[in-house]
């Protein structure tokens, strides 16, 4: 059994990282950026309809602010948002022990609130970046295993391999 230190951060890693790579939330960041810029663009029209030079300029203005610091901003404004949902999620408990145990087909997890066991065939996906396993679930939720202890680690490692779990290995991963 392994006793694991869970901090705010590796809820919050966890958090930008299911953001980077959820499809759904790349759309939408997308979609921010063009009606940022589309916004810009109206202003431009506008202007130019009205033959207001000020509005026109502040749109090409705006316009050319959105082209270069709108993927930035919008990086920025998301990290800030989920960083936001971790704290007050954990409001009151900033880390929170958590002891696993790797069997031959299950994997116990005991934290503060439960004592689970998990059948190994459950994990759908193991997500594996620089500092963290994020292990998926069929129901929906990931295991979250910092990569602080070395034997775990090949203990992870071997679960993946004895059981062909599908493993993304993305070790270069950082939130843009």
């Amino acid at each position: 059994m392994y006793s694991l230190t869970l901090s705010e951060n590796d809820h919050i890693t966890f958090q930008l990282y299911e953001a980077s790579t959820n499809s759904e939330k790349r759309k939408s960041r997308k979609r921010s950026f063009f009606i940022f810029l589309a916004l810009g663009l109206f202003v431009i029209i506008l202007g130019y309809q009205k033959e207001d030079s000020f509005l026109m300029y502040y749109g090409v203005f705006c316009s050319i602010l959105v082209i270069c610091f709108g993927n930035t901003y919008l990086g920025w404004r998301h990290k800030k948002h989920y960083i936001k949902h971790v704290k007050n999620k954990l409001k009151d408990l900033p880390e929170e022990i958590v002891e696993i145990e790797i069997n031959d087909d299950q994997i116990k997890v005991i934290d503060r609130v439960s004592n689970t066991k998990i059948k190994i065939s459950e994990i759908t996906l193991v997500n594996e970046i620089k500092s963290h396993y994020f292990l998926k679930l069929s129901t929906g939720p990931s295991i979250v295993i910092p990569k602080s202890n070395p034997a775990l680690n090949e203990e992870v490692l071997a679960m993946i391999s004895n059981f062909n779990l599908q493993h993304i290995i993305k070790l270069d991963w950082k939130w843009s």
